[in-house]
């Protein structure tokens, strides 16, 4: 017997059960994705032959490789291009672990005769489908048919005939002919092969199958150039019995039938033509609402006091005065998508006291399930609206049109696994006050706004907006001015194994914009922007187009990311805080032209630009910009592990302070190459303004009108730097306004004859020469120095004819004798640091024939710097 203590501690462990049970949020966990590692269309084969002009229903089954186990759910439609007249659609199934062959069902009527493409997708790849369609040999001038017997009964096998009759028959033959039907599915027509006559014949179609609702099975048949269209009516059972756990509710033009299994048990089922109204306070059962048939102006309107099921199997509503699912309960609706489902609202509701904000509406929470498809037009205002949260785990979810957002939560949206593809004049998909969380399955979203937005502005500290994205291949175009493809108030991070293709062609507008940090670990995430840069007279401000644009703090770890900005004034990257690179690879193009609205705001296209620090550690960054490749506000620092490609800029590396640990960084600019300044002083300035270059490891390759050019100071106490300057302009291979100091590392620059530079601070640690000649080395000749016993200490092929150098390396010593050459040749090697067609050569034999000894001097026995003169 239980005690009043024991009784008492079972109750607080049972309390903290369902405390803790309460607390678990299943709905997003992830579900493993379906992958394949290779999708082999070219080794398709087809259940059937195509031929022009003729009914065709038959099932691709195409090969792939690497597949891991994972069950997939059906795919959406794929029209052909080149023939057109067919959709291709992914059969539900299980991959395989490695090696095996998914199926796609292929329907319609080829409109001539070539080859019909699909291009399809599965497990993350993608290949192009051919069906070859040949040419019909068989020609008639009409057609007519009937069918017998003309009626069928829901859920009960049918056999019959459509006998069609034709005239005009050119005596050619035919091929097998199949038709699915549509509106009440599972019905299939077959023409087996025939000749026809000369003139007028008939021939006859075997259709057989089980209809999955009520209403009409429609056949349009086509042969010989020419279509006829015949149908079965299909009614409800008369003695089928209700589903013991089921309302089944069939709807059939302007009525609908109800089978009520919980009538006696609190639920009511009141019909009104063909809008039915469900109320149920039964409280102990997720009871399962069965919806099938079609109704032209029909409806399903719920209230319950219990979570419960929508099952939609082949149902088509249309309500030209409201939602065509109507859910007025806070509780939890599971719809669950079966077979091809279709619903329509109407452009103007009827006057209501109660919220309905779509064609599909719900109080309260959403999720959707089920191996089918479901195609959405919303014509008031969103397809799919929830006054709470919005979870997919499966199905397939097509939203044609949507006069604001395709699916708009209250709450948080999550996805595990399906398929959505929406068109929205509004967001594709928006979650008001809470989170956007997608794990799995495929996205496409063409919207006017937004594209995937958390978008919550408020003060309640208790919501934390952001998108999570650890799965799923995503596409997103927005056309809209200042739309973002991704958009969230709160962080934004990317964590996926799929690719994620974003377009954005609207003014001032984002492939991601973020309100807080942004995070990429994993995935490809390819980004395009084609708007241009405007004034926003709103905001008093220029607002400019970018591929992410992130207001706090952004981190690359990882994956492939490629941005492409192409319009007047678009950025790649902008941080307002801190920006991290330690992974993956980036690459960026910006080459927009300039913005300018007036002479003092104005907008120009650079590759990387943070206001915080800016640093690199590992991973490959390349950057092509019209203007500055890599600028940071507060500092740059490029450590070793990194690769830096700036192939294309006006200025390379601009900021307050730039440091050089270690990597790869190789900068071409129009400019300044590396440029180190406080900030833009009206008519320039020569003096020291305290800014800082230090170059302490790693590799820089640089040329530019000025290589590297500080307003403040150059040191160098590692690494190798190489700088191929100007030829003729008043620039220099190394501007240093404060100290210029050699303290260690290799130093090798070229520059023009302007003499705006000078020479190494004399209190540099590291023996070095500065350079000067009366005569250049040619782009096609090569400056060499060697020591006394004939040691290479420098071979340097020049970017641009240069007269004068800085040369500087632990190989050059106090009072020592040096050999300085022009000319001569060099076999064998390669230019350090990969540089192209110029730079410091290494690995090779240099040869003076044919060179010219321009000096042999010997160096100060006291001084570190060595001014050389020829």
């Amino acid at each position: 017997m239980i005690n009043k203590k024991n009784f008492a501690v079972v109750g607080i462990v049972f309390s903290f059960i369902l405390l803790f049970q309460s607390c678990k949020d299943p709905e997003i966990t992830a579900a493993k994705a379906a992958v394949v590692t290779a999708l082999n269309c070219s080794s398709a084969t087809f259940s059937a032959a195509a031929t022009g002009g003729t009914s065709y229903t038959a099932t691709a089954s195409v090969p792939y490789t690497g597949g891991n186990g994972v069950t997939y759910v059906a795919g959406s439609a794929v029209a052909s291009s080149g023939v057109t007249g067919l959709t291709a659609t992914l059969s539900a199934g299980t991959l395989t672990n490695g090696t095996g062959t998914a199926s796609f069902v292929i329907t319609g009527t080829p409109a001539s005769a070539g080859t019909a493409n699909f291009s399809i997708d599965l497990g993350g790849q993608s290949c192009m489908l051919a069906l070859p369609v040949v040419a019909s040999k068989a020609s008639v001038a009409t057609l007519t048919g009937t069918v017998a017997p003309a009626t069928g009964t829901n859920g009960v096998a049918y056999m019959g005939t459509a006998t069609i009759s034709y005239t005009g028959g050119n005596g050619g033959t035919y091929d097998v002919s199949t038709a699915s039907s549509t509106g009440v599915e599972g019905l299939t027509a077959t023409l087996a092969a025939g000749t026809l006559a000369n003139g007028s014949g008939s021939f006859i179609y075997t259709i057989s199958g089980t209809p999955t609702s009520v209403g009409s099975a429609v056949f349009n048949l086509s042969l010989g150039g020419q279509t006829c269209t015949v149908s079965v009516v299909i009614s409800a059972s008369s003695t089928a019995t209700a589903a013991k756990d089921t309302v089944v509710i069939v709807y059939a033009g302007t009525s609908a039938t109800v089978s009520n299994a919980f009538q006696n048990d609190g639920v009511s089922v009141a019909v009104s033509g063909a809008d039915v109204t469900v109320t149920s306070t039964n409280t102990t059962k997720e009871i399962v609402y069965l919806l099938s048939g079609t109704a032209s102006k029909g409806s399903f309107k719920i209230y319950s006091e219990y979570k419960f099921n929508i099952t939609m199997k082949g149902v088509s509503l249309t309500n030209s005065v409201g939602p065509a699912i109507n859910i007025q309960s806070s509780k939890k609706a599971t719809v669950n998508v079966v077979g091809i489902n279709t619903l329509v609202d109407g452009a103007t509701y009827a006057t209501s006291k109660e919220d309905q904000k779509g064609t599909i509406f719900s109080e309260g929470q959403l999720s959707f399930a089920g191996s089918g498809t479901l195609n959405i037009t919303g014509n008031n205002k969103h397809a799919i609206a929830s006054d709470d949260y919005i979870f997919v785990s499966e199905a397939a979810i097509v939203i044609k049109s949507a006069v604001s957002d395709g699916i708009h939560a209250n709450d948080y949206f999550a996805m595990d696994n399906g398929n959505l593809t929406i068109t929205a004049t509004g967001n594709g998909i928006e979650a008001e006050e809470g989170y956007v969380a997608i794990n799995g399955g495929t996205i496409a979203i063409n919207s006017v706004n937004d594209g995937i937005t958390a978008s919550y502005e408020g003060t309640d500290a208790t919501i934390t907006p952001y998108v999570q994205i650890k799965g799923g291949k995503i596409t997103v175009t927005t056309t809209g001015d200042k739309g973002n493809a991704i958009k969230s108030e709160g962080y934004t991070s990317i964590s996926t194994g799929d690719v994620i293709t974003l377009t954005v062609s609207g003014k001032g507008s984002k492939g991601i914009k973020t309100g807080g940090d942004f995070t990429l670990t994993a995935g490809t995430v390819k980004i395009t922007t084609s708007g241009a840069a405007y004034y926003d007279t709103a905001d008093s401000d220029i607002a400019a187009p970018s591929g992410i644009n992130c207001d706090k703090n952004l981190a690359i770890k990882g994956g492939n990311l490629t941005i492409s900005s192409t319009g007047t004034g678009a950025k790649g990257i902008t941080a307002d805080g801190t920006a991290t690179v330690s992974g993956g690879t980036t690459n960026i193009s910006a080459t927009g032209t300039k913005f300018t609205y007036n002479s003092s705001t104005t907008s120009e296209a650079k590759g990387f630009k943070s206001d915080g620090a800016f640093t690199i550690t590992n991973g490959e960054l390349n950057i092509a910009a019209t203007d500055d490749g890599i600028k940071s506000e507060t500092s740059i620092t490029i450590n070793n592990g990194s690769i830096v490609n700036i192939t294309k800029s006006t200025e390379g590396i601009e900021s307050k302070t730039i440091t050089f640990e270690g990597g790869i960084t190789n900068i071409t600019s129009s400019n300044d190459g590396v440029n180190a300044s406080m900030g833009t002083v009206t008519g320039g300035t020569e003096t020291n303004d305290g800014s800082n270059v230090f170059i302490n490891g790693g590799i820089l390759i640089v040329t530019g009108s000025d290589g590297i050019d500080s307003n403040g100071n150059l040191t160098i106490t590692g690494g190798t730097t190489i700088i191929g300057g100007p030829s003729s302009q008043p620039e220099e291979g190394v501007d240093v306004n404060g100290n210029f100091l050699v303290n260690g590392g290799f130093l090798i620059s070229g520059g023009s004859n302007a003499r705006m530079t000078k020479a190494m601070t004399a209190s540099s640690t590291q023996v070095g020469m500065y350079i000067t000649s009366s005569a250049q080395v040619a782009t096609s000749s090569v400056l060499h120095i060697e020591d006394a016993s004939g040691k290479d200490l420098v071979t340097f092929k020049p970017k641009n004819a240069n007269y004068y150098f800085h040369f500087s390396s632990s190989n050059l010593t106090k009072g020592a004798q040096y050999k300085l050459y022009f000319g001569g040749s060099y076999t064998g090697g390669s230019f350090v640091g990969g540089s192209s067609g110029w730079g410091l050569y290494n690995g090779g034999t240099y040869s003076n024939s044919g060179a010219t000894l321009k000096s042999t001097t010997t160096t100060s026995s006291s001084a570190t710097v060595n001014t050389i003169t020829f």
